[in-house]
């Protein structure tokens, strides 16, 4: 009678173990419903940045890179190809002023933690600048306000003005370094694998005040060359 009524215990179902199992199948089901499976990067068009980007409008044009970049050197590139699928470097002339103003375009069609862009704050501390001052801006745009960084970067006799922003998704971010995880997981909760593109301008000069304007406006004369979809690929939506 013993052996029976044990037998007959250890046949009834555990409770436990099936409230697991299906726990267990819940989380599966809610992880794989919160994963994205859209990128942006198909979204927006799968732009192509050397057409985004004309080589030519307003006052400005296309010149031969005699300044060089900092940012995009031989060697560099091959740490940046993994980081990025699309890098846009140029210098153009500003042709009432004749000055001169270095653009660099890195753009990465997936903003996986591996893939993440780098600011470029640590990109030029690696190649052996000093980071003079940083601070952010809100530039007003014939868009929406964008929120900008300066930099003023030094290496030797050399004073290099920098403004830049990234888009992470559909916007451009501001804040700490943080701000691009918290981008990326907001884009994720709208069904997207986000994109990152960071678009930098700088001339190299001493007065960071009169580089700033003129940085200021390169932005401004491109966004005004282009159209609204070619915008929103820099930018992000008008909302």
């Amino acid at each position: 009678m013993v052996i029976e009524m044990n037998i007959n215990a250890s046949s009834k179902p555990n409770t436990h173990h099936w409230l697991a199992v299906f726990f267990m199948a819940s989380c599966v089901a809610i992880a794989f419903w919160l994963t994205p499976h859209a990128t942006w990067f198909e979204h927006i068009g799968k732009p192509q940045f050397e057409n985004v980007v004309p080589k030519q409008f307003g006052d400005w044009v296309e010149v031969s890179d005699v300044l060089g970049s900092a940012i995009v050197d031989p060697e560099q590139q091959d740490a940046l190809n993994s980081l990025y699928t699309q890098i846009v470097g140029r210098t153009y002339l500003h042709k009432p002023s004749g000055r001169q103003v270095m653009l660099s375009v890195a753009y990465g069609d997936n903003q996986t933690f591996s893939k993440q862009l780098h600011r470029p704050e640590s990109c030029y501390s690696s190649q052996g600048f000093k980071i003079e001052s940083l601070q952010e801006e809100v530039l007003n745009t014939s868009s929406f306000p964008i929120n900008v960084r300066r930099m003023t970067a030094s290496r030797s006799s050399t004073l290099e003005q920098v403004t830049y922003f990234i888009r992470i998704g559909d916007k451009v971010i501001s804040g700490p370094p943080s701000a691009l995880n918290y981008a990326r997981m907001g884009m994720g909760l709208k069904g997207y694998i986000a994109d990152g593109l960071l678009f930098r301008v700088s001339e190299v000069a001493d007065d960071a005040k009169l580089s700033n304007q003129l940085n200021d406006q390169f932005i401004n004369d491109l966004l005004k060359a282009i159209g609204p979809a070619q915008q929103a690929i820099l930018i992000g939506p008008k909302v």
